[in-house]
């Protein structure tokens, strides 16, 4: 998976680990326990830095023991330039020098027995299913101050493609399927999953134990489903 990937506007960078006393984990840790952030996130918002570190558990990359199945976790930093030169949108791939600050994580892991559960006709389609296919989920957090210009967009974009090229990392699976759950009334994100490729699949209507999301308990949620087939056998390297 590429270390850093350079787009017009941004700079992304894949975190590996978060350990203390690192940047990685004062990203993390800021976005974290932003409330306005973290206000479509399941986890809610970190009041310690051990709240952070539990919660990240859980994308970061892991050494995986033995006879236990793979999991495949890609965690990328997004970082805006700040004041981007009038030539940046002409050399998106350039090795640049100009300041950058954190703004937010793009995380995509591959499904495990904690996924949520949906049902048949809102899961991969039969297509996806002909060949061994990976099942994956997307999410991201972004600070306010990163709110309405795109990033969201330019940053996912980035990331499918940089999955698309590290076909290896992927192995034994020759197909990956991604996946992203919108919360009905999170308008925004509703848009990013239109430019981003993402096909919605349909509606499901959750139920089950109280979280608190968006500043309140709840038990149900309307949730929109969407995904695409990411990475497809016989795509070109």
């Amino acid at each position: 998976m590429d270390p850093i990937i350079i787009t017009p506007r941004l700079k992304l960078t894949l975190i590996t680990s978060a350990e203390r006393g690192t940047k990685e984990l004062e990203w993390l840790h800021e976005l974290r326990s932003n409330e306005k952030a973290t206000w479509w996130s399941i986890y809610g918002r970190s009041t310690s830095i051990e709240d952070t570190e539990r919660v990240i558990k859980g994308a970061l990359p892991t050494k995986e023991e033995d006879g236990a199945p793979t999991t495949y976790r890609v965690v990328y930093a997004v970082h805006m330039v700040v004041d981007p030169t009038a030539d940046a949108a002409k050399e998106p791939a350039r090795q640049r020098n100009e300041t950058t600050k954190f703004v937010g994580v793009v995380n995509l892991v591959s499904s495990n027995a904690n996924s949520l559960q949906l049902p048949d006709h809102l899961t991969q389609p039969a297509t996806a299913t002909t060949t061994p296919t990976l099942s994956t989920e997307i999410s991201y957090l972004f600070l306010p101050l990163a709110w309405g210009k795109g990033y969201a967009t330019e940053s996912v974009n980035a990331v499918f493609e940089a999955c698309q090229r590290a076909r290896a990392f992927w192995a034994p699976f020759a197909n990956v399927y991604v996946r992203a759950i919108v919360n009905r009334e999170n308008p925004a994100s509703l848009k990013v999953m239109g430019k981003t490729g993402m096909v919605e699949r349909g509606v499901h209507e959750w139920s089950g134990e109280p979280i608190f999301l968006a500043g309140e308990w709840t038990v149900r949620s309307t949730l929109h489903i969407f995904g695409r087939l990411l990475v497809r056998d016989g795509d070109a390297e």
